[in-house]
Order: C-alpha cells, then sequence, then structure tokens
C-alpha cells in the first residue's frame, strides 16, 4: 500500500486532503501530517512515505526549502506541491527542483486521483528494478546555513528536539566544543544617513551585517551566524574555553565590530553573553547578550558591551532629574513646537544619568502611562494610539536599545499626542470648568486670581466660582491649592530643591504660607514629607533613588 505524507500550515486543509485521498481510492495511505518544514523532516524520517504532499507557504520553512533538503536526504521521495492561484512562480522553481506534479488551490478530487494515479504506477515500475545503492545526502550551502540559523534560533529559544539537533549534525554543524558564547549585533541606525536607510531595504543592512560576521567567525572561530529578526544578527560561537577573552580589543567581537565599520562607513554594538556550558545553557546566553545590548542605552552606539561588565558596572548613586514639568505643560498646552527639543533633551539627561536600562525603561513606561489617562481623560486615546494598545507601544518603547531610536519614539508618540489635544480643543466648545482646571494646571505657579480665570473662559465671576463648586465639589481656591500642594510633593520627593524656593516656584509666595499649609493638608511640615518619601524610596529600590515618574502625588 503507497504511503503518503501530508504537509500545511492549516488544519483544515490537511483534514480536507485526507479525507479526498481516502474518497479517490487506489490503496493510499495517508501516514501523517505535518504543520511545516522542519515538522515533515521528522515525519519523514519516522514514517518513510514514498509522496510527499505539501503545500508552497509555510512558516520557518517553506514548501520550495523542504523540496530542496528532502529531495537529497530522501532520494526515492516524490513530491507535489500545492499552490494558489498567485504563486505560479514558486510551482515552476518547484518542477525545476524535480516535484512531480503540482495541484491548485483547491484541490478538486478528479485532479488529485488523476497525480496518485499516476504516481501508483511509477512506484510499482521503480518496485520491479532492483534497488540502488544509497548515496550520501548534500545541501545547497545558501539553503544549508538558512536551515541551520532556524534550528538554532530555536536552540535560543529552549525549543530544539533531538531530531533538530541530528539534522544539525548531519548539516554538518556538529557543535563538538562544550561551551557556547552568544553575541547580539544591532546596526546603529544613526551611522546610517536616513535617505539612504529609507531608499533601500532596510533587511539588506542586517543581511551584509551577518556576511561579515559568518566570514570573521569563519577565518576565527566556530560558529554559525544569522539573521533572527528585523533588528538584529545572532551569533552562536562554540569553543573549548571558559574564559575566552571575546570582548577583550583585538578579538572577535571587536575585529567584527571595526571591520563592518572599515568596509561600509556603518556602526554596530554588540552585546556579548557569558560563556554557558552545553545546549541547555544557550538560552540563558541569549537572553544575557541580549541584556547586555539593552546598556547601549547608556554607554552608546559602536561598542562591545559584555554582560558580565554591564552588570556589575558602579551605579551613579544620584537621583535622576529631567523635563517632566516643562514637557507637561507644553502638552497640556497643545504646544506641538515645543516638543521636539524638549523630548530630545529629556532622553538624553534621562539615559546619561540612570543607573540600568530597566530604570530608563520603567521611568518612561510611567511616562507614557501617565499620558495615556490624560488621552482617555480628553478622550483623544483613539486619534492618538488608532487601533494599537497602550501595552504594545510599551513593549515597543522597552525593546529599542539606541538613545537615537528611543527619543525618535518618544518625540513622535507625544509630539503625536500633543496633537491630538490641540486639534481636539479646536474641533468642540470646551467645557468652561474643565478649561479653567488646565488653565489652573498651567499657571498654578504664579499669583492666580478667581477673575483672571473667570475673564478666561468668558465667564461672570461670580457665575464661575458657583459653576465650579457645583461641578468640582470644591472651591476654586480649594483646588488651586490642591495643585500647588501636588506640584510641591512632587518636587520634594524627587528633586533636591530648597523649600523656600518651593514655595516660590508652586506659587505660594512665602516659605511661611507654605509650611502653614503644608502642614494642615498632610499633617507633615515639607522636610518631614521630604524625608518620609527618600526613606520610603530607599526601602523599596534597595537603597537606590529612582527618578521622578511624572505623576502627581496621589495619582
Amino acid at each position: 500500500m503507497p504511503r503518503i505524507l501530508i504537509v500545511d500550515d492549516e488544519s483544515v486543509f490537511r483534514k480536507g486532503l485526507r479525507k479526498m485521498i481516502a474518497a479517490v481510492g487506489g490503496g493510499w495511505e495517508v501516514v501523517g501530517e505535518a504543520i511545516d518544514g522542519y515538522d515533515a523532516l521528522d515525519k519523514l524520517a519516522e514514517l518513510t512515505p514514498e509522496v510527499l504532499l505539501t503545500d508552497i507557504r509555510m512558516p520557518r520553512m517553506d514548501g520550495i526549502q523542504l523540496q530542496q533538503v528532502a529531495g537529497e536526504r530522501f532520494k526515492d521521495l516524490m513530491t507535489v506541491v500545492v499552490s494558489g492561484y498567485d504563486e505560479f512562480a514558486y510551482v515552476q522553481q518547484s518542477m525545476r527542483e524535480g516535484a512531480k506534479d503540482y495541484l491548485m488551490k483547491p484541490v478538486e478530487r478528479e485532479e488529485l486521483g488523476r497525480v496518485l494515479e499516476r504516481l501508483g504506477r511509477e512506484l510499482a515500475e521503480r518496485q520491479a528494478l532492483p534497488a540502488r545503492k544509497e548515496e550520501p545526502w548534500q545541501v545547497q550551502p545558501v539553503l544549508k546555513r538558512h536551515v541551520a540559523g532556524h534550528l538554532i534560533e530555536s536552540l535560543l529559544k529552549g525549543r530544539t528536539q533531538g531530531s533538530d539537533l541530528q539534522l544539525l549534525r548531519e548539516l554538518g554543524f556538529a557543535f563538538g566544543h562544550r561551551y557556547f558564547i552568544c553575541m547580539v549585533i544591532k546596526l546603529d541606525k544613526h551611522s546610517v544617513e536616513k535617505e539612504r536607510y529609507l531608499r533601500g531595504d532596510p533587511s539588506l543592512f542586517l543581511l551584509y551585517i551577518q556576511q561579515v560576521v559568518q566570514e570573521m567567525i569563519d577565518r576565527h572561530a566556530t560558529g554559525l551566524s544569522f539573521v533572527l529578526s528585523d533588528t538584529e544578527v545572532v551569533a552562536l560561537l562554540n569553543t573549548a574555553d571558559p574564559q575566552h577573552p571575546l570582548s577583550a580589543p583585538g578579538t572577535l567581537g571587536d575585529m567584527i565590530r571595526r571591520q563592518i565599520r572599515s568596509l561600509s562607513n556603518l556602526t554596530v554594538t554588540i552585546g556579548v553573553s557569558n560563556p554557558a556550558e552545553g545546549l541547555p545553557g544557550i538560552p540563558k546566553a541569549y537572553n544575557e547578550a541580549g541584556i547586555a545590548l539593552l546598556y547601549r542605552l547608556i554607554e552608546g552606539g559602536d561598542k562591545l558591551l559584555e554582560y558580565a561588565s554591564m552588570t556589575q558596572r558602579p551605579h551613579s548613586g544620584g537621583p535622576l532629574k529631567w523635563s517632566w514639568e516643562l514637557l507637561e505643560k507644553s502638552i497640556t498646552a497643545g504646544r506641538v513646537a515645543g516638543i521636539g527639543p524638549i523630548v530630545e533633551h529629556m532622553i538624553e539627561e534621562l539615559c546619561s544619568t540612570a543607573e540600568s536600562p530597566e530604570s530608563i525603561h520603567q521611568q518612561l513606561c510611567k511616562l507614557l502611562l501617565y499620558y495615556y489617562e490624560l488621552s482617555e481623560e480628553l478622550e483623544v486615546t483613539e486619534a492618538w494610539l488608532g487601533s494599537k494598545d497602550i501595552r504594545k507601544v510599551l513593549f515597543d518603547v522597552c525593546s529599542l536599545s539606541s538613545r537615537q531610536e528611543l527619543a525618535e519614539s518618544c518625540r513622535e508618540l507625544l509630539l503625536t499626542l500633543t496633537r491630538c489635544i490641540a486639534e481636539s480643543r479646536a474641533a468642540k466648545d470646551i467645557d468652561p470648568v474643565a478649561a479653567a482646571q488646565r488653565y489652573i494646571s498651567q499657571h498654578y505657579d504664579r499669583p492666580l486670581s478667581l477673575k483672571e480665570v473667570a475673564d478666561e473662559v468668558y465667564l461672570n465671576p461670580a457665575y464661575f466660582s458657583n459653576l465650579f463648586k457645583q461641578k468640582t465639589g470644591i472651591t476654586f481656591i480649594g483646588f488651586l491649592t490642591r495643585i500647588r500642594l501636588e506640584e510641591a510633593c512632587k518636587k520634594l520627593a524627587f528633586t533636591d530643591d530648597k523649600i523656600s524656593r518651593i514655595a516660590e516656584d508652586t506659587g505660594f509666595g512665602n516659605v511661611r504660607h507654605f509650611n502653614r499649609v503644608f502642614k494642615n493638608s498632610s499633617g507633615l511640615s515639607p522636610k518631614e514629607y521630604r524625608d518620609s518619601t527618600r526613606m520610603v524610596q530607599a526601602a523599596s529600590m534597595g537603597g537606590r533613588k529612582w527618578p521622578a515618574d511624572g505623576r502627581r502625588a496621589g495619582d
């Protein structure tokens, strides 16, 4: 009974083909199903079918690549490809690779029956001939590296099975040494002129980097490199020496960095892991290399960043001070023109003084969450983020390890928000109380009278006072004092400004009045409040001081 293996990444097509094969007769046995090329290679070795019926378009390893590898490993295997109407170029390539026939989707039962009948006759003729000698299989070098790259990607993520390791050995990638070192290489985008980067295919830059990396590995080490994603190249090195000085000047990592710069005027930053023992240690090594690369935010680009050195670097110990106050005033006022320089200065200041990449990402996540809440309050979230979820926004920001890319991303996000706020206010009549609250929030730091705010929203002062209390449940003076106290709390907690200066900057006029109002509100003097918040910060962060998070006290 002739046997057949079905390969398609969609279960509905696999089930449909299985039913049709049973219906056409001819004694065919479907011995198994596979969801992609890698799964099919395992099943081919295990089940030894005579015919492979495979889709062309599949993730990881497609039908063409499967056909090339399987054709070399299993010399007598017959392949039939299944294709959509817009994939005939792939069909032609598949036929050149030796496919026996092809079927167009949706597959018709009569056509499938015709193909299987012809293959059945050919199988019967083959069985009448003497068995031929088995020959060792070989794969084209480009395909060989492509397949190995996918298998090693599984190694990096801890998902490799024994059969994958066997395939790697058959491809000639036997790791004979005990230790592994991982490098993650990223292009410093600022080293490429923006027009040049956008004009070309960005993936070509990574392909070029990967080729240079592999050439250097082939000359000086044992290992494999491949393009893992749209932004990074990964190299996995196999070494007998766990103390291999990979990141020292003049050794492989630095040689790769210098070679790329000298050949192309591009710069890259390379994260390097500690040596890991055995195959189970590879996911940890990959994770360490990625963490080391995050320190590009602090150290800058065009560097070799070793995990052990980065994670043991001394902390600056000082609190971060960055321009959240000026930024908030510009965004809430809808002033688009000033946002770009403020964000760039903020990112530079934050990255220059941060203790770790995590602290940078933490502060920016808090900042963006604060403005997300503001966008919800002003009902501009959809205009700002479209269909994108705030969690995806935060994830994208935290994946960046370049100051320039981080500044560009945050600048674009906050510029868009500022425009949305400005356009929203221009497009509709604004609630006078909400407008008054915004005006107070923007001008609390100077003497502010009820009449001035009423004039700003074009209302009679007496009517405005009653309306404000009715809608907010608090008097004008009470709201103004609350805003001033909230701003004072932020300054006390996250700056080293003198208390007299904070009193002046928050509109209280003199420190005596400030002390009295603050203690009546919180039960603590400003100094007592500052001391208590610093103690809480130190305790919660293990003795380290964290920067301001841009949120008002009590939010």
